[in-house]
């Protein structure tokens, strides 16, 4: 696997102690795992522990834009390796399953896949490659099954690699004066701009040909992953995915428009942190201790605090900057093949549209259960998710009910048990 280059690294200073530390969403994935999973849960402790070892040690640095000095975010990278897979698999005692699990990939020629995830709108010093740790999560459970595929059929393993970036106004952020100004009249294209250097460089020397790509942005993320994918040489978009999820900010410059999507917004971002502080699986979890791991984890990276001419740069950057480019809008690129998820509903987006096909696919599911007790046949389990295509767009409107955590479906649903189950049992073949 590549290095990450050593140039951008933050030295952690010798002086500061070697206590553990653990990142506030592992925390928050662990609680729930434990609740909902327990079956499983040592086997997710391990792949949890082994992501929090990689995002509070070397997978956690302050990147600087070679294109734009001066300009930094914080990145994560996370790695699933064939040793995690076997540390897991070993509990298991029993040979491992035989035939096609229905959590098995399909047969796979890549030898790479890269994940660059991009954030959501957060204040203050959310916005940093930490506060897009639950999707790298999600996406560091969903890949476990390539690598153990190829274990158990004993062949080399494909790399998997996954990049969470930050914003420049988030914790480990800087910028410059140019860059403000740049945002300030084109918007989230800067961003795109920025990220799209950023997967040149970890993507540097990488076999395209077997290589997939994908960008992931939740919320905010998507217009910048749009732009991102604008940016990208076109050897890179042939073989890049996109995917997004909960879009915001990407209404039309009609002023009608522009007017009731802003207002829609500003009333749906304070109901979704009422949704997150008193309901759902997370609760006030995503806050709970996040003010002392930031804290913590500066110390252990030596991020520095902002100097005065840098929190009213940031400042700047995010009030006249992000803030007013999302009430503008940005209107997604149609003509590029995407996959939108839309939760349903979603307080900062609300769409009748999905909801009906939400309502009409749950009434779909019930109708389905009938006939199955009738024909006395038991179906594969339905979810509640339709698709709506626009232009080359395809958009789900799933039964999600917030606008950030769509991953929390993925527990509920099944998911991810069974992707463990499955690594649990892909110890490689017995030598002959």
């Amino acid at each position: 696997m590549e290095e990450l280059p050593q140039d951008n690294m933050i030295e952690r200073p010798e002086s500061f102690p070697n206590q553990p530390l653990e990142a506030t969403y592992v925390t928050i994935v662990k609680d729930i795992v434990a609740k909902k999973i327990p079956e499983h849960q040592k086997s997710f402790n391990i792949a949890l522990d082994e992501i929090n070892r990689q995002i509070t040690g070397d997978g956690l640095f302050q990147w600087e834009s070679q294109e734009n000095p001066g300009v930094k975010f914080l990145a994560g990278h996370l790695s699933v390796t064939p040793e995690l897979i076997q540390r897991i698999a070993s509990q298991n005692n029993q040979p491992s399953e035989s035939g096609q699990s229905a959590e098995e990939p399909a047969d796979q020629r890549l030898e790479r896949y890269a994940y660059f995830v991009e954030p959501s709108f957060g204040l203050g010093d959310d916005g940093s490659a930490l506060s897009a740790l639950d999707m790298g999560i999600a996406r560091f459970i969903a890949e476990m099954p390539k690598v153990a595929r190829a274990i158990r059929k004993g062949e080399k393993p494909p790399v998997v690699d996954i990049f969470m970036v930050g914003g420049p106004t988030a914790l480990g952020g800087q910028t410059t004066r140019e860059f403000v100004d740049s945002v300030k009249q084109n918007g989230f294209s800067e961003y795109g701009k920025l990220y799209a250097e950023f997967v040149r460089q970890q993507m540097a020397g990488a076999d395209l040909d077997k290589t997939r790509i994908v960008l992931q942005g939740a919320s905010k993320g998507t217009i910048t992953s749009d732009k991102t994918f604008a940016n990208l040489p076109s050897d890179f978009q042939t073989r890049t995915q996109l995917l997004y999820d909960n879009p915001a900010g990407t209404h039309g410059n009609g002023v009608i428009e522009q007017t009731l999507r802003s207002y829609g917004m500003g009333v749906g971002m304070a109901a979704e942190v009422g949704i997150r502080m008193f309901a759902g699986s997370v609760r006030g979890g995503a806050f709970s201790g996040q003010k002392e791991f930031y804290r913590a984890i500066s110390a252990r990276k030596g991020i520095e605090p902002d100097s005065e001419e840098q929190k009213k740069l940031k400042g700047e950057l995010f009030m006249r900057g992000e803030l007013l480019t999302i009430a503008k809008g940005t209107l997604l690129d149609d003509e590029k093949r995407s996959y939108s998820r839309i939760s349903t509903p979603d307080p900062v987006n609300v769409n009748f549209g999905n909801i009906a096909r939400v309502v009409g696919g749950g009434i779909s599911e019930r109708l389905g259960e009938v006939k199955d007790r009738i024909t006395g046949r038991k179906l594969e389990s339905r979810r509640a998710l339709t698709a709506k295509q626009n232009g080359r767009r395809l958009t789900f409107a799933t039964g999600n009910t917030v606008h950030n955590f769509p991953w929390v479906r993925s527990i509920d649903s099944g998911s991810w048990a069974q992707k463990m189950k499955y690594v649990e049992n892909s110890a490689p073949p017995a030598d002959t």
